[in-house]
């Protein structure tokens, strides 16, 4: 005998039926607004009591109900017979600039389409617009505004159609398109080249790892097995009567790192937490205009960007986190994963102590340069040292351009 229980036999046996109404009905039955099921359940209830009992009533109110069920189908029923195309003007625009688009709606049928009510979702918005009547081959152009009020991605469409009946009951929809982006770029400036000098400054700077094959020469040392042989320095040797080569000393690449912490209690707003954004924006712009390695860590990880723009982009999707890890925690992060960093700047918020800006900078390694910027709308602009390290103090992105500047 199988031990297995029979309900659960049961269940494996029903399971696959069931699966496959669902996969027929589910689509039909997403249609049925709450209301909708109300009144079909109120139907089936009354004339169930209606009919088992022999109240006229109970079995009349079941009828019209039923009624009122099949009026609604018969106004959802019908072909839509257009096709749709969305575009943009543009997929990346600024805070405060206004996108451009538009929906062209084309009769594909052999006959005439009635007008109809479109919709065309606009981040958590519904923009409905009507299509006039269309002969055969006729196109409708709708054009439209997106205004771009703060930093983000909106989602723009899909174009859809829908029919309902007058009370609700039933809700038909289709979609023609697929959904755009539109990225809305943080506000940011054009720093002065002099600005980026602190990244000129560590170019070229020698480490203490020896090297056969960098440009900064070091010393002279005997030949080993496996040197390359171009390294030879053949003046000294003819002089001393052994093989010596050259030795050098690995140089500094710049690599700039920026930081940006997304812990909300970093920032006493929201204000200051866009005003980092803008910054860190400005300060990579500024670094991939001057050709240098740039990498971003944030309280996510690594941001992964192709190009300048990619970067903007990806600043678009930057939300805070609150539970983020500490600024030492985050920083210690950010140069395990980029140790090549030569500069590493933290962006914060004006509500991080310096306290806390020097537990960051003491969890990094020794070799990169590194300072601050701290974001703050009600800060004073201000250069100062916190513990030895160098702080930035910015209320505006302004303030920023004129304190990096002094790092120049």
């Amino acid at each position: 005998m199988n031990p297995r229980p029979a309900l659960v036999r049961v269940r494996e046996a029903v399971s696959p039926g069931l699966a496959a109404v669902r996969r027929t009905a589910g689509p039909y039955a997403a249609m049925i607004s709450p209301l909708g099921w109300i009144v079909l359940g109120a139907a089936v209830v009354l004339g169930a009591a209606g009919w088992r009992w022999g109240w006229v009533e109970f079995r009349t109110l079941a009828v019209l109900l039923a009624l009122v069920a099949v009026a609604a189908v018969a106004f959802t029923l019908g072909r839509w017979e257009y096709a749709a195309a969305l575009s943009l003007g543009t997929k990346r625009v600024r805070i405060g600039d206004v996108a451009l688009g538009g929906v062209e709606v084309r009769n594909d049928s052999g006959r005439a389409a009635a007008s109809t009510v479109l919709e065309l979702p606009v981040g958590r918005n519904v923009a409905p617009f009507r299509v006039p009547r269309l002969a055969p081959g006729d196109t409708h152009e709708q054009v439209f505004q997106v205004p771009a009020r703060r930093r983000g991605v909106i989602t723009i469409g899909p174009v859809r159609g829908v029919r309902t009946d007058p009370l609700g009951l039933l809700h038909r929809q289709r979609t023609w398109t697929e959904p755009v982006e539109l990225f809305v770029h943080p506000d940011t400036v054009l720093l002065d080249t002099r600005a980026v000098g602190f990244l000129k400054d560590v170019e070229g700077v020698a480490t203490q790892n020896l090297s056969s094959s960098d440009v900064s020469f070091h010393a002279l040392r005997d030949y080993v097995p496996g040197d390359d042989r171009r390294s030879i320095h053949w003046r000294t040797t003819a002089r001393v009567g052994r093989l010596m080569v050259r030795q050098f000393e690995e140089t500094i690449g710049s690599h700039l790192l920026l930081v940006l912490s997304l812990n909300p209690a970093d920032y006493a707003d929201e204000a200051d937490f866009e005003l980092a954004v803008s910054a860190l924006g400005s300060l990579g712009q500024a670094a991939l205009r001057e050709e240098r390695r740039l990498s971003v860590h944030t309280s996510d990880g690594p941001l992964d960007f192709p190009s300048g723009p990619g970067l903007l982009d990806a600043l678009c999707r930057l939300e805070p986190r609150p539970g983020s890890a500490s600024l030492r925690d985050l920083a210690a992060q950010a140069t395990a994963r980029v140790p090549e960093a030569s500069v590493v700047v933290l962006i914060v918020g004006g509500a991080v102590e310096p306290a806390s800006l020097r537990a960051a900078q003491l969890a990094l390694p020794p070799e990169p340069t590194v300072f601050a910027v701290r974001c703050g709308r009600g800060l004073t602009a201000a250069r100062r040292k916190a513990a030895g390290l160098l702080v930035l103090d910015v209320a505006s992105l302004t303030d920023l351009q004129r304190g990096l500047r002094t790092l120049a």
